[in-house]
Parts: C-alpha cells; sequence; structure tokens
C-alpha cells in the first residue's frame, strides 16, 4: 500500500497518544509505530524513530528499555543516514 497512509498514522499517532489513556497507548498505539520499524520505506522508519521519541516521555521506564531502545538500536544502525541521525536522537531521550 501507499506509503502515505504510514506516515499519515505515524502522525495520528502523535497527536493522540497525549489525549488518550494508557490502554491505548500500550495496546494499540505504540504496537502499530513498532510494526513499522522494519518498513521498506526509508521516510516511515525514520518518522517511526521521531515518534518513539515523542512517545518515550508517556511510556513506563521498563517498557521503553525492553521494547521500545531495542527497536531504536535496530534503526540506529540502518542502512539509511537519515534514519541513523533520528534513531540516534531518540536513543538519547531514552535516558
Amino acid at each position: 500500500s501507499n506509503y502515505l497512509f504510514r506516515l499519515t498514522a505515524l502522525s495520528t499517532v502523535s497527536s493522540l497518544a497525549t489525549v488518550v489513556g494508557s490502554d491505548v497507548l500500550y495496546g494499540s498505539l505504540l504496537p502499530a509505530v513498532l510494526g513499522m520499524v522494519s518498513d521498506a520505506v526509508p521516510n516511515v522508519r525514520f518518522n517511526v524513530a521521531k515518534t518513539l521519541q515523542m512517545l518515550v516521555p508517556l511510556l513506563e521506564p521498563g517498557l521503553v528499555a525492553s521494547q521500545v531502545k531495542p527497536k531504536l538500536l535496530e534503526l540506529s544502525e540502518d542502512h539509511d543516514k537519515d534514519v541513523q541521525y533520528f534513531a540516534q536522537r531518540a536513543l538519547a531521550c531514552c535516558g
């Protein structure tokens, strides 16, 4: 499908994350973002990193360490330099 739909989904997650309950954040939004880590389109992958950076302050530290940080480490080794850059910025927010 068109990668613009996936970018729109990431933008929607960023908008909704601060206003939905933790059940929606943990049960729907975070899994949707983490599922896009291996997307074929670099633009989607670096937007995943940017979205995860935005989500980190909203998430429990244990969840960040167990689910978010490993995915950001994966993105930080991406072949695309922009993906690496945004993943490294997000990792800096993980503590």
